[in-house]
């Protein structure tokens, strides 16, 4: 019979580099899951979007009708 090899499950908390918020360890040789992980770590720290924001100057007046038009979207939507 072949012997079988158990990996440990590799967690969130094994990848994180204390210290270095935008930083991923990779465990195991599983890059596809740390490269996973970092562009959650991104999307969810809100660098991507304020980059995406910083491409081009909105006025603060286009600014406020896009947050009233999403608020009324939202409403909607929950309704």
């Amino acid at each position: 019979m072949s012997e079988r090899k158990f990996y440990k499950k590799v967690t969130k908390q094994d990848m994180i580099v204390w210290g270095n918020p935008s930083a991923v360890k990779v465990v195991d040789g599983n890059l596809e899951l740390a490269i996973k992980f970092w562009k959650r770590k991104l999307k969810d720290s809100g660098k991507l979007q304020e980059l995406k924001d910083r491409r081009y100057h909105i006025k603060p007046s286009e600014k406020r009708r896009k947050q009233i038009e999403n608020q009324i979207r939202l409403t909607k939507f929950k309704k």
